[in-house]
């Protein structure tokens, strides 16, 4: 197609105001794949697996966005569709929601133009390459011929889809949540409510950059997640949760990942706070179990490590080389591990996946970064760009986050903690002040620890400290790492699915907060 020959520069008010949202509501229908394909103004006969546009139209866009000396530029495009079935006190509800649209990104001396639309029409796509490279430019530059040939780029990371949802009947679908609702109703006669959600979300993608990369991928989140909440005769109101998320299919959801896992579970957690006791207060031992409990590294220490964030001055910045934790402690971001929330062959720049390995052996090693920021920071891509969706430019962001592999066996940790509180399961969410490092997150399920034995649980506990300070005084850890299929979502300034993990570690400079008497640290204080 020609490039129209007229141009004229946008306002900032035209610029600020590009991208109508592009999300149609509709019929519940299990058919995902079918319904992408036949409701994202894809041409008809296209399949699945084909580019959302075609690539001639992807290299005309970057060359347009590239014509008035942006130094770098991206094209983000995607479809995506979201079933869901949800069940609240046994009111079933179902629901299809399809997403789809552009984004168009230019990168000039560092500074980052975006724009979006919800059309796949050429001439609204190269539109709206021309409004970002118009911003990039600030009407100094004038257009020149730009050539950009793409590549397509291959991987040998997969993440099937078993069963497709497409393949499992709606009424499938209603009739398990609507079991799954029973089987937490039936637990217990103090069962107050029940409330379930059930999930699945394909998003294909396809990236063309200035650099010449075009990917195409898609991936399909399963995700699952229990409330449940008894009441005893006194009126003490308690809930339990529990929750999962994979990129997978259903065929993921087996063994301790279960369905009806997952139920027991959050029926279990209901049951033990109701008969906990309240947490102590004090700084004492922490003894963190493994899996879910990770996610108290990435609040306190991982948003600090994320590249942008280290930049603006975050309590990480200059500390490769330096000691960020206790000798033996190792902090990995990995994103090719299969099946994980946090996992994908590409990332949101068409970066290749990758492990990083963060601290090694309490020593900083790296940090998370997307091109712009490693640029700034002097560093290469970790492949950690990552956008929540085609309206928003990608920013640096976790993955899978997780302490790897100590050497002491848990029972150990438990039997030489004479005098401290057990962490099976965080609470929900999390906050940290990335600059000073000061987080503070709750307690899901905890228990006391007397004389080296988990005893009784609690309630009321709350954990708070400074990020490198908190890494610093771990001085037992486990082997016996657990990585979460975490159904948590991340939510810094963009949500995005993330997975965490650890072996079990015992912390001895995290205060403990809690409704209890005050503990001292018996053994002597933070080692």
């Amino acid at each position: 197609m020609k490039r129209e020959k007229k141009r004229r520069e946008m306002t900032r008010r035209e610029f600020l105001g590009r991208g109508a949202a592009g999300v149609t509501a509709l019929g519940f229908s299990p058919i995902l794949l079918n319904t992408l394909l036949m409701h994202t103004g894809c041409k008809p006969g296209a399949r699945a697996g084909d580019l959302i546009v075609p690539e001639d139209i992807l290299k005309e866009a970057v060359e347009l966005l590239m014509a008035k000396g942006a130094d770098f530029g991206d094209v983000f495009v995607e479809r995506a569709a979201f079933d869901s079935v949800s069940s609240d006190d046994r009111k079933i509800n179902t629901s299809t929601l399809i997403e789809k649209g552009v984004g168009v990104r230019g990168v000039k001396d560092g500074k980052t133009y975006y724009a979006y639309t919800d059309s796949f029409e050429p001439e609204e796509i190269y539109k709206t390459a021309r409004f970002v490279a118009d911003a990039a430019a600030q009407g100094m530059a004038k257009e020149t011929a730009v050539v950009v040939n793409l590549t397509r780029q291959a991987s040998e990371l997969s993440f099937p889809i078993v069963p497709r949802p497409d393949e499992v009947a709606t009424e499938k679908k209603i009739e398990m949540i609507s079991g799954l609702t029973e089987r937490a109703w039936s637990a217990d006669k103090r069962v107050n409510q029940v409330s379930q959600f059930f999930r699945e979300i394909i998003r294909q993608v396809n990236i063309a950059t200035s650099s010449g990369k075009l990917i195409n991928q898609t991936l399909g989140l399963t995700e699952f997640y229990a409330s449940t909440y008894m009441k005893d005769e006194t009126g003490n109101l308690q809930r339990g949760g529990d929750a999962r998320a994979a990129y997978a299919g259903q065929d993921f959801f087996k063994g301790d990942n279960s369905f009806e896992s997952i139920v027991d579970k959050s029926v279990e957690r209901a049951k033990k706070l109701l008969e906990a006791v309240d947490s102590p207060r004090g700084v004492f031992p922490v003894v963190l179990g493994p899996g879910d409990t990770g996610t108290i590294f990435h609040e306190s220490c991982g948003h600090g490590m994320e590249a942008d964030l280290v930049y603006k001055g975050s309590n990480f910045k200059d500390q490769i080389g330096k000691q960020t934790a206790a000798k033996g402690v190792t902090l990995i971001d990995d994103g090719t591990i299969p099946q994980l929330p946090g996992s994908f062959a590409f990332d949101d720049e068409g970066t290749a996946s990758q492990r990083t390995v963060l601290i090694r052996d309490g020593i900083q090693e790296n940090y998370m970064c997307d091109l712009i920021w490693a640029k700034k920071l002097g560093l290469e891509s970790t492949g950690s760009g990552r956008r929540q969706s085609f309206r928003f430019p990608p920013i640096p962001r976790m993955r899978n986050t997780f302490i790897d592999n100590g050497d002491m066996a848990p029972e150990d940790i438990i039997a030489n903690t004479k005098k401290g509180i057990y962490v099976a399961v965080t609470g929900g969410g999390g906050e940290v002040d990335v600059i000073t490092g000061n987080f503070m997150m709750g307690v899901g399920e905890g228990y006391l620890i007397e004389n080296g034995k988990i005893s009784r649980p609690i309630k009321g506990a709350t954990l708070s400290g400074m990020g490198i300070k908190a890494l610093k005084t771990i001085d037992m850890v486990g082997n016996d790492l657990v990585i979460a299929p975490s159904a948590g979502r991340c939510g810094k300034m963009q949500s995005a699915p993330v997975g965490v993990g650890m072996p079990t570690i015992r912390v001895r400079g995290i205060l403990v907060g809690g409704p209890g008497e005050a503990w001292e640290d018996e053994e002597g204080g933070a080692k």
